[in-house]
């Protein structure tokens, strides 16, 4: 069985390095000290089984396990804590694997033997319930079977159109546009701290707006930083759209 450890301490990489090394069947293929190089490792070494500390800088375990949920074929994950009693219940309750550190080998051993997969539903209750969670930096889509991450800080604009949202952002000087699968309102409840709604199907980066134009029939159209394409904005929330505006200019 392939292992990908991730941890932001070395000495805590080397450890669970050390005691998968001494159990038969486990052999560490890959390393990683945050959730993005975890995501960009798993295409090339394909582990079957990822040991997860849940606190490390930039994305943490748990955004880092909501992406990997989405791959086609996921690897199990087990989550490698320091967590208080309150978040362990809460990994009780949903059946979401865990080691508490400091790691016995054999409370190891028992874990990657019970390893399992992890659904959305399981992580996102997770999240809902840990206190201590961060907002995402980033957020994913899954292109021919991989996942691509695309910066929050990158975000212009999320969009639905039936059952699809579309993702508007900017990168390597390119505007550029991809479906994702989460819905809208879970989009705003999660990143209400840099994104307000402008219509029943469109969430915007307050800090990329850039003007509002009215046309001949009246309506009117969100203008955003690097982006050719257009919003509109419903009635409903013209005035909040116009006092942003106006903040903005003072």
């Amino acid at each position: 069985m392939k292992i990908l450890i991730a941890d932001d301490e070395p000495l805590a990489r080397e450890r669970l390095k050390s005691l998968c090394e001494e159990l038969c069947d486990y052999n560490v293929v890959a390393e990683a000290k945050h959730g993005k190089q975890v995501l960009d490792l798993i295409p090339e070494h394909q582990p079957d089984i990822i040991l997860l500390d849940i606190r490390m800088p930039g994305m943490d375990g748990l955004e880092a396990a909501q992406h990997i949920a989405k791959l086609d074929t996921p690897p199990a994950i087990i989550f490698t804590t320091a967590y208080d009693q309150y978040a362990l219940d809460a990994f009780d309750n949903h059946a979401v694997g865990y080691l508490l550190k400091p790691i016995k080998k054999e409370k190891l051993f028992d874990s990657l033997q019970a390893a399992s997969k992890l659904s959305r539903a399981q992580l996102q209750s997770i999240q809902d319930e840990d206190k201590n969670t961060s907002s995402p930096s980033y957020i994913s889509a899954r292109i021919k079977g991989n996942i691509q991450l695309i910066p929050i800080d990158s975000i212009r604009y999320f969009q639905a159109d039936q059952k699809y949202v579309s993702v508007g952002f900017f990168e390597n000087n390119t505007a550029n546009e991809v479906l994702i699968e989460e819905s809208l309102k879970s989009l705003e409840q999660i990143l209400s701290h840099a994104f307000i709604r402008i219509h029943r199907n469109a969430l915007i980066a307050e800090c990329y707006i850039t003007g509002l134009n009215k046309d001949k029939e009246g309506a009117h159209w969100l203008c955003l930083q690097d982006m050719q394409h257009k919003l509109e904005v419903s009635r409903r929330h013209l005035s909040d759209v116009r006092k942003i505006i106006k903040d903005k200019a003072l």
